[in-house]
């Protein structure tokens, strides 16, 4: 009967979080920029205008009269 003693180095624990995190935030740039370009296309297939982003509205060009 052999009996194996497996070591893991605690080096390995952190890589193996490093992996997940990775993984993790990859899949949910993936899905966001995907999400992004699949919503592009539906508006330019239908020609929808896009929604207003929702920021400030854009105001007038400064006047240069330097108080005149």
């Amino acid at each position: 009967m052999t009996v194996l003693f497996a070591y893991i180095d605690p080096g390995m624990g952190l890589l193996a979080w490093q992996a997940l995190v990775a993984a993790f935030l990859g899949t949910l740039f993936y899905l966001k920029k995907t999400r992004t370009w699949l919503v592009g296309l539906f508006l330019k297939l239908f020609r929808i205008s896009k929604p207003p982003t929702g920021g400030a509205p854009e105001l007038p060009p400064p006047r240069h009269d330097l108080g005149k």
